[in-house]
């Protein structure tokens, strides 16, 4: 008999970390986040919040974990670092800051595919469109209080 393989997808932002990057209100396009590339302010101004605690014991059990963020490519090695400090080697890091605006397409994408080589994956995340765009992808959908999402 085969174990059944399962999978966990985290956020970062608000999610795994309260972070202190805010969105500039008067930029435009990508320049409204410029604050998400600054890997001095996410390394020494993140604080873990709860769900941290799930993810450590997720890798604990020996779960695939992976990391699933709107933070720029630039920063995954600083995303890497700073779980790592915290207890947790996430799988992979999924950046899709790069891509553009449209965070909860590209994120529903990458569950889509990951849901297709585990039995069993589970998203967690903060924000509402992410969540909601998330719910056709096959995964179990969680808010950042781990409780489940039902749209």
């Amino acid at each position: 008999m085969s174990e059944k393989r399962k999978a966990f997808v985290f956020d970062l932002d608000g999610t795994l970390f309260e972070t202190t990057a805010t969105v500039h209100e008067d930029g435009e396009g990508m320049d409204r986040f410029v604050e998400f590339l600054d890997v001095e302010k996410l390394k020494g101004e993140s604080h873990p919040l709860p769900l941290m605690k799930l993810a450590r014991q997720v890798c604990e059990e020996g779960h695939w974990l992976f990391i699933l963020t709107a933070r720029n490519s630039i920063v995954a090695t600083a995303i890497r670092e700073l779980l790592e400090k915290n207890g947790v080697e996430p799988t992979m890091v999924y950046c899709v800051g790069d891509k553009g605006l449209e965070v909860e397409t590209y994120k529903a994408e990458i569950l889509a595919n990951l849901t297709r080589h585990f039995d069993k994956l589970y998203f967690y995340d903060n924000e509402i469109d992410n969540l909601n765009k998330a719910r056709r992808s096959g995964a179990y959908i969680y808010d950042e209080t781990g409780t489940r999402f039902q749209g």
